[in-house]
């Protein structure tokens, strides 16, 4: 799909105030009564924390921890060289807890629900154990659902045909033929939305982004749920700079189809530009957990969305990651450049 490389640029509470009556006595007098507010009772913080450990127990380093509130807000962590992972300024509730490896999808542990009335301390300690989920490695993909206008749909048998060939041609990285196919596809059955997303992905592939917009822009007019025609005109957008706009597609993508790690990058990317950096940094996450599918580059913007942050360190470990899983991207030079760079940021007082 999409390969985004845009140029990163880049407690509520609800208080309610008791008065207390205070009475003071004189001789012969009755005091005055005087309303005085009651302090509000501080905010318990915690810190939930623990170790992930390999099948035979030895410390599982560099796994990717996952904390779920019960409202369904996320953050993740990576354990250190201990297999020790925290988060820290966690409010009181209810959590569920899981570890992965990024490197190996089936090796991933059990979710775990633990909650803050389990510490007196204000430290909740959670240990996961990994093993090997021998069906990760045979599961289909589901299918994906369908929407109201692609189960009314009566495309004619010839435009299927030019549609799946197109396809196969892609798969063979015959771009040429594949864009001729669409065309067809569409020429045949002009409400052909699916082929028009297909042919405005190999027209971004050529750098075709005025053309391939219209293809978007077509297809969400036929069908504006479909989720590959809202990932490509926000991509379109994005290199537009129109980052607000992108991220309103980018979002509906997500909706449409909430397992494509390339739509959450992209997602992310846009959230960054506008300088939405939570909301950033939970797209970016959810881009590296998608299992094989997973966005690499989505550790390169998480490093940038540190470094905004002077958090240089976590900015270098972000971007040694990257580099760890794709060692020869051509522009590793320079990224070991940035990260010697940030680790010296962080070093200093």
């Amino acid at each position: 799909m999409l390969k985004a490389r845009p140029r990163p640029e880049a407690a509520r509470r609800f208080l309610t105030a008791a008065a207390l009556l205070v009475a003071c006595a004189a001789p012969c007098a009755r005091a005055q009564e005087r309303p005085a507010a009651v302090p509000p009772k501080p905010t318990k913080i915690y810190n939930v924390q623990g170790e992930v450990s390999l099948p035979e127990g030895r410390p599982a380093a560099g796994m990717v921890v996952t904390l779920t509130a019960r409202g369904g807000a996320s953050r993740q962590a990576y354990t250190n060289d201990l297999g020790r992972f925290e988060f820290e300024g966690m409010e009181e509730g209810t959590y569920t807890l899981n570890a992965r490896s990024l490197k190996d999808p089936a090796l991933r542990s059990e979710t775990v629900l633990t909650d803050t009335t389990r510490t007196a301390t204000g430290n909740l300690n959670v240990n996961l154990t990994l093993h090997k989920d021998r069906s990760a490695d045979e599961r289909v993909r589901p299918a994906e659902v369908l929407t109201a206008a692609e189960f009314e749909q009566r495309v004619p048998k010839d435009a299927l045909k030019a549609f799946r060939q197109g396809a196969k041609f892609r798969k063979k990285n015959e771009t040429d033929k594949a864009l001729a196919s669409y065309t067809r596809a569409v020429e045949l059955y002009p409400e052909y939305f699916q082929a028009l997303a297909a042919r405005g992905d190999l027209l971004v592939l050529g750098r075709k982004l005025s053309e391939a917009a219209a293809d978007f822009e077509r297809a969400l007019k036929l069908n504006p749920q479909y989720g590959p025609a809202l990932r490509g005109s926000g991509y379109c957008k994005l290199e537009r700079r129109e980052f607000a706009e992108a991220a309103r597609d980018l979002e509906k993508a997500v909706s449409a189809q909430p397992d494509n790690a390339n739509t959450y990058l992209l997602l992310g990317i846009a959230y960054l530009e506008l300088d939405r950096r939570p909301a950033a940094k939970e797209a970016l996450f959810k881009a590296l957990g998608s299992g094989p599918r997973q966005e690499l580059r989505a550790y390169i913007y998480l490093a940038n969305l540190y470094a905004r942050e002077r958090q240089y360190g976590e900015a270098a470990e972000e971007l040694h990651k990257y580099l760890e899983a794709v060692p020869t991207d051509p522009d590793a030079a320079r990224l070991r450049a940035v990260e010697a760079r940030w680790l010296a940021l962080a070093a200093s007082p």
